[in-house]
């Protein structure tokens, strides 16, 4: 038994062949993914259709700390270089846009501008490439417990908040939500054409998948379910582990599946708070989030 299968037998799945021998299957979001990227769950309810014209994309992710912000910052200014219009959305209460985009952290954000049910266009801020940024802000915990309980009855907060953006089909939101099963990631996914699941190369993330199956499932039966990608954030080429569970993942969804590479100088542009992209261009790692970049800006599906 080689390392691949080996690994996903330890997690419980066992690998399928067609009658070639070719093209390993496993089910994942309920589905064999078709090949335009979509899966399909059919004995998934219905999500609840809130039509928006810009393109909405949400990046989500069970694991922390796989970059999930840093990909955010790098896809709206890759998009924005690339002719489109970005608006990067924080749904995350940590607040950690506006240290990756070099925004004001005095703005009140959305978390407590929800609160006081305040409009969300003033606080549009512009950072990289000429893309506009929305934070979260800071919230004390008792104002984010009242603010997550009031969403868990309001599912078309996000939508609704949206739409009163007045953003056009010529637009992209690029949302980052919290890691793991919140109601901010069920309002994303609410609104999202297209689901970015961000993981690393590694067994945690691997192991992780059954449940954004579960999670994912009830958005994905809908009249328009978002197409869903995964993508395994800093893959490192050098590293032979790192290189078998990025097959691991291929036997494990059925296909090939996208990656970015590890380029240090992303994790020094946050730190020094300025474009990514700046550096990273002509490397790897820029190819990469160029060739996501293509990806996202084919026309959303949704009427």
């Amino acid at each position: 038994m080689n390392f691949t299968n080996g690994l996903l037998a330890l997690l419980g799945k066992d690998v399928s062949h067609d009658d070639r021998g070719m093209d390993a299957r496993l089910h994942f979001f309920g589905s064999i993914p078709s090949e335009d990227g979509c899966a399909a769950n059919e004995n998934a309810q219905p999500a609840v259709a809130v039509p928006l014209s810009p393109k909405v994309v949400a990046l989500v992710s069970i694991n922390g700390g796989v970059g999930r912000s840093t990909l955010v910052t790098a896809l709206s200014s890759g998009l924005q270089r690339q002719g489109e219009s970005v608006v990067a959305l924080d749904l995350d209460p940590q607040n950690a846009l506006h240290h990756h985009f070099g925004v004001s952290s005095t703005s009140p954000g959305i978390g407590r501008t929800s609160l006081e049910n305040g409009q969300w266009s003033p606080l549009q801020q512009l950072s990289f490439a000429g893309c506009q940024v929305i934070t979260f802000g800071d919230i004390d915990l008792p104002q984010q417990e009242n603010l997550e309980r009031w969403l868990k009855h309001e599912p078309r907060w996000l939508a609704q908040h949206l739409a009163s953006l007045g953003l056009s089909a010529r637009q992209t939101v690029i949302i980052d939500t919290p890691a793991g099963n919140n109601v901010f990631f069920h309002q994303a996914l609410s609104v999202a054409d297209v689901v970015l699941v961000i993981v690393q190369a590694d067994a945690a993330c691997l192991g992780t998948l059954d449940h954004l199956d579960a999670l994912l499932a009830p958005h994905l039966g809908g009249e328009h379910p978002p197409c869903v990608h995964v993508v395994i954030n800093q893959v490192d080429e050098r590293n032979a582990f790192s290189l078998d569970m990025v097959e691991a993942f291929k036997q494990r969804l059925g296909k090939e599946v996208l990656q970015v590479h590890r380029d240090m100088a992303i994790n020094e542009a946050l730190a020094f708070g300025v474009d990514p992209l700046d550096s990273v261009a002509q490397r790897l790692a820029g190819d990469d989030i160029n060739e996501l970049c293509q990806l996202l800006k084919v026309p959303k599906a949704r009427a």
